[in-house]
């Protein structure tokens, strides 16, 4: 369950949400960008509570306001730089802690489809916090690849990522199964492990070489 924030009543539920994490692990707040898509994460069972928030921004280089160019340079990167018009940042991803290892990050999956559906993205570039990183590529597989080493800061690390949904979007299997851990009903607690192990022995199922 997510809503597209479109509102002044979302946009501070949003910035209650992504704010109060930056002052509790002392992450940068960047700028709310003005052609930035921002998502809330809902509570499925209780559809008005914001669990967790994320911002897609056209990717520009030459932006000031980029969240992500002044860190990393990603546009040294051949495949963004000639796919730059399809290339979008993904900014303020976070999930309460209270709902960390319950299966509620699997609703993002919804969130992310939604998006490429929409705006066709090629590939999404990140500085991803390391935890984030982590499920994202529980998640999305080999899809998700670290481009640069991590950016070490005072309370955590920021992994420098390129995500190919675009490779995702193709693989109809995969994307009908994403879609299938992701729930907007009452999601009872689950055992996490099942899943990705399921999620792995496809990606490997996909890699393994014709003998």
């Amino acid at each position: 369950m997510y809503e597209i924030v479109s509102t002044k009543r979302q946009q501070k539920q949003f910035q209650d949400s992504w704010e109060y994490f930056c002052e509790k692990y002392n992450w940068e707040n960047d700028p709310y960008a003005k052609d930035g898509i921002r998502y809330n994460l809902l509570l499925p069972e209780k559809k008005k509570k914001v669990i967790g928030t994320i911002e897609f921004i056209p990717y520009n280089p030459k932006n000031p306001d980029s969240t992500v160019e002044g860190r990393f340079p990603f546009s040294t990167f051949e495949d963004i730089r000639i796919n730059q018009n399809r290339v979008w940042e993904i900014d303020k991803l976070c999930l309460n802690k209270e709902f960390h290892r319950q299966g509620y990050f699997e609703n993002f999956m919804n969130v992310f489809y939604d998006h490429a559906l929409t705006h066709k993205p090629k590939y999404y570039v990140a500085l991803m916090e390391k935890k984030f990183y982590r499920m994202i590529r529980i998640s999305f597989g080999l899809a998700v690849e670290q481009r640069g080493k991590d950016l070490v800061g005072p309370s955590s690390a920021l992994i420098p990522i390129v995500f190919d949904i675009e490779k995702i979007m193709r693989d109809e299997e995969m994307v009908k199964n994403l879609l299938a851990m992701s729930s907007s009903s009452k999601k009872p607690k689950w055992d996490q492990s099942l899943s990705i192990k399921i999620i792995l022995a496809k990606i490997v199922h996909k890699i393994k070489p014709n003998m």
